[in-house]
């Protein structure tokens, strides 16, 4: 699997929207950005996942039970 690949964009769609921007890129700069949004993707993979809004609201109330049962550190 190729880094263009990876990244979710191959290169002449990268080039292509450089271009509509703009912005004049060499080649290389093409594939220094491909290469800094497949690691961009790969770091945010490895983020945690958000809690559901449903998952926040049982854990808010699960608290209140603790304290009111006098559990919360006391």
């Amino acid at each position: 699997m190729s880094a263009e690949s990876r990244g979710g964009l191959d290169k002449s769609a990268l080039e292509e929207i450089l271009a509509s921007s703009g912005v004049k890129v060499t080649s290389d700069e093409v594939d220094a950005v491909a290469r800094s949004l497949a690691r961009m993707r790969l770091a945010a993979g490895t983020l945690p996942r958000s809690p559901s809004f449903d998952e926040t609201v049982e854990r808010f109330y699960r608290l209140l039970e603790i304290d009111a049962a006098g559990g919360a550190g006391r």
